[in-house]
């Protein structure tokens, strides 16, 4: 049996750690479930390696090193393809287990569980079978919209910012002094504190270290000073 992926299967394994990867292939063998492995070397590569198999089921890492890095994002791609996609990963974040499972997963499985356990819901889940019960389905998702009402929240001061003023912020956050960004915008050192006042105001906040370290804290600007979405 090859490992690479061109001729049917029922499962593709989809992960950057290439010895996990091998292990599972191997162990899903010795079961006599066909597998082959696509490399995540980048998206259309995976999603190529799908309309040539046409496997029933891809088993998809979330974390999967650049280029593609969020695995979440292809399992949308995947399911429209026609596979079921089981995650599993690594990952504690249950977020992006309960976003993976909203794009249409069936369900998934930690990397330190045992293989008699993963084996177990790949049979199920080749099987047409379900993975995840309804109660862990609905805490998942309801996990995930909490988690982003409270972003919502997080992030409504910073929608209140006039585009001018978000603009003077990013520049703060990237170290640039109030005379720094009124040389660059050919204004007045003025009319930027008046900007920055407002920001204050708005974020009911008094520093602009302190107006820097909410948008941070809030994920509405990395730590490089480059907006979020």
């Amino acid at each position: 049996m090859s490992g690479e992926p061109g001729a049917p299967a029922s499962v593709l394994v989809v992960d950057d750690h290439e010895l996990l990867a091998h292990t599972i292939r191997v162990a899903l063998s010795g079961e006599g479930v066909e597998a082959v492995l696509a490399p995540p070397v980048s998206v259309p590569r995976v999603l190529a390696a799908v309309e040539r198999v046409r496997p029933r089921l891809v088993l998809l890492d979330l974390d999967l090193g650049p280029p593609i890095g969020d695995g979440g994002t292809l399992v949308a791609p995947l399911v429209r393809l026609g596979s079921r996609v089981l995650v599993v990963t690594g990952v504690s974040d249950r977020t992006r287990v309960a976003a993976a499972v909203e794009s249409g997963a069936v369900g998934w499985v930690p990397k330190a569980a045992p293989f008699p356990r993963l084996l177990e819901v790949v049979r199920e889940a080749l099987a047409g079978r379900p993975v995840l019960s309804e109660p862990e389905r609905f805490e998942l998702l309801a996990l995930l919209r909490r988690r982003r009402a409270d972003e919502l929240t997080r992030r409504e001061p910073f929608e209140r910012l006039t585009p001018r003023e978000q603009q003077v912020l990013r520049q703060l956050a990237e170290g640039r002094t109030v005379d720094a960004i009124a040389r660059e915008g050919r204004v007045s050192p003025s009319t930027v504190r008046t900007q920055v006042r407002g920001i204050l105001t708005k974020l009911g906040v008094r520093t602009q270290l302190a107006a820097v370290a909410q948008a941070r804290a809030a994920g509405w600007i990395t730590g490089a000073g480059e907006p979020v979405g």
